[in-house]
C-alpha cells in the first residue's frame, strides 16, 4: 500500500511539474459559425488540459453568460440582433494558470429592411445646387443599414444607424430627368430596392410679383368690394390666396403657368377700414405678399397721410401726418395695423417704429357725418438677427455652452431657425468644422444644409444636410443664417466630442 501511495505522490509531482512547465491553450468554438438573428448557435469553450479547472466562462460582450468549474463548457445563444459581436473565454485551474480567447462573431442578416418613404430635398432641387435624398428605413433584425443611390455611372453610399438616412446625391449641372436607383441593405443577403426619377429644375431667380388694385379706396355699404390680382413668376405659379381682416376668403389654384390677371368679389362690409392681404407662391416654395387698405361708407372727405421716413429703423420716431382741406373736421383717428396710436384733433402724432411690414393710416371724420381715410404700407427693417432654435446631429441636440457626445460615424443633420420679421426663402447654411474654437478658427471641413421648408410668414424654416464624424474634437460653426434685410447670425460655435 506503501508502495502505491509513493508512486501516486510521484505521478502528481510530475503532473503539475509538467503543467508548470507548458501555457495552458484554450479554444472557442461556434456552431453554426455565421448564425442568423434569432437562431440558436452553440458556443462551446475547450481546453487542452482540463484537469484542475477553478473557473470557465463565456462572455458575450462584455456580459458573462455561463460559468463553471468543468470543460467542455456549452452555451446555447440566440443572438437577436445583426451585428459584430465579440465573444470571450476565460479559465483558470489549481496551478494559477489564466488564460484568455476571444473571437469577433458576425450575426447574419438575411431578412431584407423595409424601405418606408424616399424624398428628394428640396422638393424642386435646381441644377448646380446641393441636392439630398432622405431615406425612412427599418429593419427588426439590425440597426446599422447601408444605403446605395446611383444617378447615371455615378453613385453614392453611406452606412448608419441614423434614420432617416440623409445623403447627399452627386450635383448635376443641367436641367432634366435623371433616373435614380436606391439599395438599402443590412448584408450581402439581405437588400430591398427602389427606384425614381430625379426631376433638376433651372434655377429659381425669384420669387412672384404681385400687383394689386381696388376700383376706388372707399366704398359704401352696398357696393361689391373687386379686387383685380395680376401675378407672375420666372418658373411657375403655384397658388394665390386672399385674405380679407384676418380671414381666408379665396384661394385659386394654378397649374403649368408662369402668369395670371383675374379679379376677385370681397362682398360686400359693414362700415368702417377693413385691409386685405394676397399671397402668391410659386411651384419652388417661394412666395410674395402684398395688400391693400380700403373703407366702407367712409367719405368723401378728401384726406392725405404723409409721414418722415419711409425707410425707418427700429426705434426710429416717426410722425404721421394728416392733410386735409376740410373745415369741418371733428376727429382725426391715426392707426397702426388697426391699432389705434392717436384719437383727436390734432392732425400729426408719433410712432415708435418696430420691426416688420406695417400699415399706417388715418381716418378723419367731420362735423356733418363724412369720413374720409388714407393708408401708407411701410417695411421695418430690424436689426436683430435670426435665432437657431434646434440643431441636431442624427436625433441628438447640440449646445453652445456644453460638449455634446457623439459616437463616430455617419449622421443626418437638422437645424431649425426663426426670425422677428422674414428669412430668406431658399438658399444654404455651411457649417464650418473646426478643431479650435472661436476665434482661433482651425478648419476641418465644412457641411452645407439646404432649405427644406420655410413658413408662410416666412418666420420660421428648417434646413438638412449629412456629414461624417472621426474620433475627436470638433467646433460647428454655423454661418450665412440671415434674414431678408441682411442682419446675420455669428460667433456662434456649438462644441462636440466624438468617441
Amino acid at each position: 500500500m506503501k508502495k502505491y501511495l509513493i508512486i501516486l505522490s510521484v505521478l502528481i509531482l510530475l503532473l503539475v511539474s509538467c503543467q508548470q512547465r507548458s501555457e495552458i491553450n484554450i479554444s472557442l468554438s461556434i456552431d453554426p459559425p455565421s448564425p442568423t438573428a434569432d437562431s440558436t448557435a452553440t458556443v462551446r469553450l475547450l481546453s487542452s488540459f482540463d484537469v484542475g479547472i477553478t473557473l470557465a466562462s463565456i462572455s458575450i460582450d462584455g456580459k458573462t453568460v455561463k460559468s463553471g468549474d468543468t470543460l467542455p463548457l456549452e452555451y446555447l445563444w440566440r443572438p437577436s440582433e445583426a451585428k459584430d459581436y465579440i465573444v470571450e473565454g476565460y479559465v483558470e485551474n489549481i496551478f494559477g494558470q489564466r488564460k484568455t480567447s476571444q473571437t469577433i462573431l458576425t450575426v447574419v442578416d438575411k431578412t431584407a429592411p423595409v424601405i418606408d418613404q424616399i424624398r428628394i430635398i428640396p422638393t424642386f432641387p435646381e441644377s448646380d445646387s446641393p441636392i439630398y435624398l432622405s431615406i425612412d428605413a427599418h429593419d427588426s433584425e439590425s440597426r446599422v443599414l447601408k444605403a446605395v443611390a446611383k444617378i447615371g455611372s455615378e453613385s453614392k453610399q453611406v452606412q448608419t444607424t441614423d434614420n432617416p438616412i440623409i445623403m447627399e446625391l452627386p450635383p448635376q449641372n443641367q436641367p432634366g430627368q435623371y433616373p435614380l436607383s436606391i439599395v438599402v441593405s443590412t448584408s450581402d443577403f439581405a437588400k430591398s430596392a427602389t427606384s425614381t426619377v430625379l426631376n433638376v429644375y433651372p434655377p429659381d431667380l425669384s420669387a412672384p410679383t404681385v400687383d394689386v388694385s381696388l376700383l376706388k379706396s372707399s366704398f359704401s355699404k352696398e357696393e361689391d368690394v373687386v379686387l383685380n390680382i395680376t401675378v407672375e413668376d420666372d418658373t411657375e405659379l403655384s397658388s394665390v390666396s386672399v385674405e380679407c381682416n384676418s380671414s381666408v376668403i379665396y384661394t385659386k389654384d394654378f397649374s403649368k403657368t408662369n402668369s395670371a390677371s383675374f379679379s376677385v368679389k370681397l362682398g360686400k362690409f359693414d362700415p368702417g377700414f377693413h385691409s386685405v392681404v394676397v399671397t402668391a407662391k410659386d411651384v419652388r416654395g417661394k412666395s410674395t405678399v402684398s395688400g391693400a387698405v380700403f373703407a366702407v361708407g367712409l367719405g368723401p372727405v378728401d384726406v392725405s397721410l404723409w409721414i418722415s421716413n419711409s425707410s425707418p429703423s427700429p426705434a426710429d420716431l416717426i410722425t404721421l401726418s394728416a392733410e386735409t382741406k376740410e373745415t369741418l373736421v371733428k376727429q382725426i383717428t391715426f392707426y397702426v395695423d388697426d391699432r389705434i396710436i392717436s384719437q383727436g384733433t390734432s392732425f400729426s402724432c408719433y410712432w415708435k417704429a418696430v420691426s416688420g411690414r406695417h400699415v399706417l393710416s388715418v381716418v378723419v371724420e367731420t362735423t356733418d357725418g363724412r369720413v374720409g381715410t388714407d393708408f401708407i404700407q411701410i417695411d421695418v427693417q430690424d436689426e436683430k438677427p435670426p435665432k437657431i432654435d434646434s440643431f441636431k446631429i442624427g436625433s441628438t441636440e447640440l449646445k453652445t455652452d456644453s460638449y455634446t457626445t457623439i459616437t463616430a460615424g455617419y449622421y443626418g443633420v437638422r437645424m431649425n431657425i426663426s426670425d422677428d420679421t422674414a428669412l430668406k426663402q431658399g438658399g444654404t447654411i455651411t457649417v464650418i468644422i473646426s478643431s479650435k474654437p472661436f476665434p482661433e478658427i482651425k478648419p476641418v471641413g465644412t457641411m452645407i444644409l439646404i432649405q427644406e421648408s420655410i413658413s408662410d410668414d416666412l418666420k420660421q424654416a428648417s434646413y438638412v444636410g449629412a456629414t461624417s464624424f472621426a474620433q475627436g474634437t470638433y467646433y460647428l460653426m454655423p454661418t450665412g443664417i440671415k434674414d431678408i434685410y441682411e442682419n446675420q447670425t455669428g460667433n456662434l460655435y456649438f462644441p462636440i466630442e466624438v468617441k
